[in-house]
């Protein structure tokens, strides 16, 4: 019998800030196993699939502009562990710099690098019992067997397994309230943006965040408001998908374990989109 574990996940979705107007957001709250979710539409109420916004790009730096994509694929034994490889290595010549720009005590060794591939790797291969082993090695607690996988492990599989990843654009920083949320803001329309005959439509993007809070998996680790937390965010394209979605994974400095433990795994989409 697999290694199973017990518990329940909070989950959570940040709303888009900036000027939003009410009309566009469908929300819808219901309980699932102990998780809350409220999710934010991307589509106006009332609009049909034939008028709805198009979306114009989906992979977006810090200012709302689309950039080039470089995906590599991860969908075998062979190909997670180069991208495994590959993503600590990434993570690692980051990790410095991070590390130095967060208020936290001195002598923190790094450990960033393995903390961020136990965390993801098991989720990019779908694969529950490493998924297990990862939060021991993390200090993570585990408290009896589970009749079925993980209620975290299963909501993020839905996105990242055998995702393909963008290696070329991970990135490790210090956390910041809002930060991924680039929110819904006009931006000027450009020759790039190609705009329909008869249409006054404006590009905006919007953002939506879920977030899931292990508490129950590692009680003692910090919580995303700890100075030592740092957000790591690793770009992918979700199997069978042609939009961008970004693993974003807070990681705060558990002082009595001495590891780098997840505060926070989040879901992120930007999508730079036609709007009225």
């Amino acid at each position: 019998m697999k290694n199973r574990m017990n518990g329940k996940a909070s989950v959570g979705w940040d709303a888009p800030i900036g000027a939003v107007d009410l009309k566009t957001i469908v929300a819808l709250v219901f309980a699932l196993a102990g998780l809350t979710w409220a999710v934010i539409s991307l589509i106006p109420t009332g609009t049909s699939d034939d008028q709805a916004p198009r979306i114009i790009a989906s992979a977006l730096d810090n200012d709302g502009n689309a950039v080039d994509t470089d995906y590599t694929k991860a969908n075998s034994s062979k190909r997670i562990e180069s991208v495994s490889a590959e993503v600590e290595e990434a993570v690692a010549s980051q990790a410095a710099s991070a590390l130095a720009s967060i208020t936290a005590p001195k002598g923190i060794p790094d450990g960033v690098s393995e903390a961020v591939v136990n965390a993801f790797i098991p989720i990019l291969a779908g694969d529950h019992d490493s998924f297990v082993d990862a939060i021991i090695a993390m200090g993570g607690k585990i408290a009896g067997d589970l009749d079925e996988d993980h209620m975290i492990f299963k909501q993020l599989v839905k996105v990242f397994e055998h995702a393909r990843v963008d290696l070329s654009r991970i990135t490790v920083s210090k956390y910041e309230s809002g930060q991924g949320r680039m929110g819904m803001r006009r931006r000027e329309v450009t020759e790039d943006v190609e705009i329909e005959p008869g249409q006054q439509s404006m590009p905006q993007v919007r953002s939506s965040v879920m977030e899931m809070q292990p508490a129950s998996l590692f009680p003692d680790a910090p919580s995303k408001e700890d100075p030592t937390a740092i957000e790591v965010k690793i770009p992918v394209q979700p199997a069978g998908e042609k939009d961008e979605s970004v693993f974003s994974l807070i990681l705060t400095w558990n002082t009595q374990s001495k590891l780098w433990q997840p505060a926070a795994y989040r879901v992120i989409k930007n999508r730079l989109m036609e709007e009225d």
